[in-house]
Parts: structure tokens; C-alpha cells; sequence
């Protein structure tokens, strides 16, 4: 069985084919999907998919690219949706060229983070050209207690070690099954048994080899690839870390 710890089935490229899409999912072992949200037009979706669909998983946020067009009562909504059962996420810091000001990232993530910590929901992150950085802001801010994760990593090792130390779990994604991903492939090697969960990030980061949309029945190439590189199978110890982060959802 396999738990796909972060997708968005949200997604306008899934278009009307999400039947599929999860009878797919359910053909290949996946059992549960967290559904990330990014910004305010796509959290009602994400409610209502997982309304509608057993095994899936609600969690919204607001994604650091979108920190610019939110509009005033964006917290007041984030807090709305929480609070009528979605977790935290996807959140976080992109520092790339061309994204939002640093500012508004790191005032919108705080008080993600803020609201969390309140009600004790797992939180998923978003890290691009901003790892320490984040790991500054999660020292003073703190993790809700029940924990979180860094999804689609693929950070060199003393990045991984960063944050296994602030009590985060690392979320392998397509990248792992790419021949030169040598620095994800070193991080996965040293990442604590407890702390490993594999994703799709779905439509994105398609495994190699792998053409077009990318769907959730892609997840056991990751788990795969991961279990190549660490030498056993550790698609069950996976499985079973995602369910203890995201247990008040089964």
C-alpha cells in the first residue's frame, strides 16, 4: 500500500478525468492522497473533493507564489477552512527570481504557521532557494506539535539534517528516480526511518520515463526508486509514517 503525502488534485489539468485519475490511484495500492490547496480560489475545491472522495486528504495554504493576490480576508479564510477540518499547506518560501517579495513570503508564512501551531495541524512546506531561511523562521515560530513536512525534497544532506533536526519529515517525490539526482538520492541514504514519506506532487514532477500529466498511480515508481537506493523495501515504513502525521484524517 502507498500514501501519497503531497498532489493537487485540484488541479484544472486533471480537468473532468479525476475519475480515473483515482480509480488509477486505487488500482496501483494508493490508499490516501493529501490534496493540497495553494490559494484562496482552489481551498472549496479541495474541501469538496475530499467530501467527495474516500481516502482523500484536505490541507490548504497559501503557496509562497500567490503571497502577492490574496486578497485582505485571506486569513480569516485560511482560518475557516481549518477550521471545518482541512490540514496546513502547501506554505512556505520560494526565493527563486521572480516570485513574490521576501517579505510578504515570510509575513504570510508566520501566520500560517501561527494558526497551526493554534490547532495542531501537520503542516506541508514548500523550500526553493530558501532552506536556511526557513529553518531561521521555523526556530522562532516553532512547529504545530503534531509536526510536518518538506515536500518534494531534494536538498543536499546537511539541508535534510536541517530539518530532521527541527522535527520535520523529508517528502521524496519524482526527482529521487532521476539518474543525476545525486544530492537527493545522499539525503534519502541518511534520512531517519521515522521521518521518510514518498509524494507525486501530482500533476507535476513526473517520475522518469514518465510522459505527460503526472498522476498519483505514478507513486510506487518513487517508492521504487527509493527502495533501490537504500537497499530494502521501505515502501511500508513509509506508508506508515504518513499515516501517523495525517492519522486525525483515517
Amino acid at each position: 500500500m502507498f500514501f501519497d503525502a503531497h498532489c493537487h488534485l485540484q488541479d484544472d489539468r486533471f480537468g473532468g478525468a479525476l475519475e480515473g485519475v483515482l480509480d488509477r490511484a486505487t488500482t496501483a495500492g494508493v490508499t490516501h492522497l493529501v490534496c493540497c490547496g495553494t490559494r484562496e480560489e482552489d481551498w472549496d475545491a479541495v474541501l469538496d473533493l475530499a467530501r467527495r472522495n474516500e481516502g482523500v486528504i484536505p490541507c490548504v495554504g497559501l503557496h509562497p507564489w500567490y503571497v502577492d493576490t490574496a486578497t485582505p480576508a485571506w486569513r480569516e479564510r485560511l482560518e475557516a477552512n481549518f477550521d471545518a477540518g482541512a490540514g496546513a499547506g502547501e506554505c512556505g518560501l520560494d526565493f527563486s527570481e521572480g516570485r513574490p517579495s521576501r517579505e510578504l513570503q515570510e509575513e504570510a508564512l508566520v501566520a500560517q504557521l501561527r494558526m497551526a501551531i493554534r490547532r495542531d495541524l501537520p503542516v506541508s512546506l514548500h523550500c526553493v532557494n530558501a532552506s536556511e531561511r526557513l529553518a531561521v523562521i521555523l526556530r522562532a515560530t516553532g512547529l504545530p506539535a503534531s509536526g510536518g513536512l518538506v515536500h518534494a525534497f531534494s536538498g543536499a544532506p546537511e539541508v535534510a539534517r536541517t530539518f530532521l533536526d527541527l522535527g520535520l519529515h523529508l517528502s521524496f517525490g519524482g526527482a529521487l528516480t532521476r539518474p543525476h539526482a545525486r544530492r537527493a538520492a545522499a539525503s534519502l541514504a541518511m534520512v531517519r526511518e521515522d521521518r521518510l514519506l514518498f509524494e507525486t506532487d501530482a500533476p507535476d514532477l513526473a517520475p522518469e520515463g514518465v510522459a505527460g500529466v503526472n498522476e498519483p498511480a505514478n507513486l510506487p515508481l518513487v517508492a521504487q526508486a527509493a527502495s533501490r537506493l537504500r537497499g530494502w523495501d521501505v515502501s511500508s515504513l513509509a506508508y506508515a509514517n504518513a499515516r501517523r502525521l495525517f492519522e486525525r484524517w483515517l
